[in-house]
């Protein structure tokens, strides 16, 4: 643990609050082991999380702007410089395995690198709040990664992601300190209810979020499943009835030419002769 995260940076005392950090389960490493499966995949996950990175500066720096309080304007101005300075962190590992993936960030990600204005939405506590989960679960997220990259099977090329990984999850885990030092703080000073609805909102908002982004994925494998289905059995049925209902008929063209009427048979002769003595004119 660093110096930063040992020494409070508002009371300059050891810290009570040391949450463990859970090892990941076995689900949990063989999801890992698929999602980062190779260079490419890695680097467009890079690519996403510098995204992430990228927004949450901007609004930590947004919000030391607009906090009367000029504690919380040192430590969220600190915070947005911590994860500027990590969103270039993973743009550059991106490019170092993929220079081409690198330059390709999916859409619903680019969204991320936008600011969200959460001060203004949430309010002091409620952005802390929010803060303090979000950086909880970074960490976690971060240190099963660091673990799962300093595996002795990890390729030359990936094997200084597991530094990177534990790097950042260490100023991860002091962001979700000071955040819940904040915390314990107002619920010291009677704002428990305030705080504890602030978690139930940020918990919930985030829960929401979840289940809609999994049932927008399920939707989209769920379509491709069922224009497949339909596809390889309707097709065929249809192949076969129209197969049937040619049995034992003409089996020539389905189409022929329509016959053409003698009067305007006719017409077209006269006007192609007519056409042929005007061009012999010139």
């Amino acid at each position: 643990m660093t110096t930063h995260a040992t020494e409070h940076p508002l009371t300059g005392s050891a810290l009570a609050r040391k949450d463990r950090v859970p090892q990941p389960a076995l689900l949990g490493r063989l999801a890992t082991r698929i999602a980062w499966r190779s260079d490419r995949r890695i680097a467009t996950k890079l690519m996403g999380f510098a995204a992430t990175e990228l927004g949450s500066s901007l609004d930590m720096i947004r919000a030391s702007e607009r906090t009367t309080d000029a504690r919380l304007r040192r430590l969220y101005y600190r915070h947005g410089l911590d994860e500027a300075r990590h969103a270039q962190a993973f743009r550059d590992a991106a490019k170092r395995l993929d220079p081409t993936g690198a330059e390709h960030t999916r859409s619903h990600e680019k969204l991320h690198a936008l600011r969200q204005d959460l001060h203004e939405k949430l309010g002091e506590i409620g952005f802390v709040a929010f803060v303090y989960l979000a950086e909880s679960k970074a960490r976690r997220h971060f240190a099963g990664l660091a673990s799962y990259f300093a595996r002795p099977a990890t390729p030359p090329a990936q094997r200084g992601l597991a530094e990177l990984f534990d790097t950042i999850g260490k100023d991860e885990n002091y962001h979700c300190t000071y955040s819940g030092h904040l915390l314990d703080e107002w619920r010291a000073l009677g704002h428990r209810t305030e705080v504890s609805r602030a978690l139930r909102k940020v918990r919930a908002q985030a829960a929401w979020r979840t289940w809609r982004n999994s049932g927008r994925r399920i939707g989209d494998v769920m379509v491709r499943v069922m224009l497949a289905s339909l596809f390889i059995t309707i097709v065929p049925i249809f192949a076969l009835l129209q197969r049937l209902a040619r049995r034992g008929t003409n089996t020539g063209p389905m189409w022929h030419a329509a016959p053409v009427p003698r009067d305007r048979l006719a017409r077209n002769t006269t006007n192609a002769t007519n056409l042929d003595r005007l061009r012999s004119q010139f």
